[in-house]
């Protein structure tokens, strides 16, 4: 069964970014769960120059819960935990969010609260066009699987939304370039090696979505930051 994870990339950069690390790992270190503002922070890995953090928040909901008594619903409170990962890698100076944006906002609205030091974080150009091409010129073993397009105009006699299976890499090349702005989704067939291989699908908001029957993830982590952010991939 293939599982699927959400990604989303961002630059990162601090001063003297090479001396930062151990002082950012103290950092969140000293902020673990606070149940007064309702969020926290815990370390998951340092290992080489990549830093993974857990995050924890809080939410409230409301619910309607039966009182016995009075034979009456009445609106309850409860709290909502939920947690999700993210890493900076110190060499590359780039963020990653295992989820969408939502969480990534929380990334940048917790960033405000408990780093005092200067920082420039930046949306990294994931554009369609852009990513299609990196696997070109890497001669990366991939396949355009799905796309999905607005504003689809086949001689001005079939007009709308489009969606379907692509079955061959040279029309989904025209496509995407006649399509650059109106792409809403690409899927690609990617394999890594002999044995590993998953499906990228990729959205106008920056997001990346990977579905792999793969349990080790850094493997097709790893594999995305070569290829986005490395000149030789």
């Amino acid at each position: 069964m293939k599982r699927v994870k959400s990604l989303v990339f961002h630059t990162l950069v601090f001063p003297g970014s090479d001396s930062f690390k151990e002082p950012f790992i103290e950092i969140i270190s000293g902020f673990g769960f606070n149940e007064q503002v309702g969020y926290g922070l815990s370390i998951v890995d340092t290992s080489d120059n990549v830093v993974t953090v857990k995050a924890v928040k809080r939410s409230a909901t409301f619910i309607n819960d039966f009182d016995v008594s009075t034979n009456e619903f009445v609106r309850k409170q409860i709290y909502v935990y939920s947690e999700f990962v993210f890493s900076i890698d110190f060499e590359l100076q780039i963020l990653y969010v295992l989820g969408g944006i939502t969480q990534l906002n929380f990334v940048k609205y917790l960033f405000r609260i408990v780093l005092s030091s200067e920082y420039e974080l930046n949306p990294v150009d994931l554009s369609i066009s852009n990513l299609y091409k990196r696997l070109l010129e890497r001669r990366i073993n991939t396949k355009i699987d799905h796309i999905t397009i607005n504003h689809f105009n086949y001689k001005n006699e079939l007009v709308g939304r489009f969606a379907g299976t692509v079955l061959s890499n040279s029309i989904a090349s025209e496509l995407i370039e006649t399509y650059k702005s109106d792409i809403v989704k690409l899927s690609f067939l990617i394999k890594i090696n002999e044995k590993e291989s998953f499906t990228l699908q990729i959205f106008p908001n920056g997001v990346l979505k990977f579905l792999s029957s793969v349990e080790d993830f850094d493997l097709i982590l790893d594999f995305l930051k070569q290829l986005i952010f490395t000149k030789n991939g």
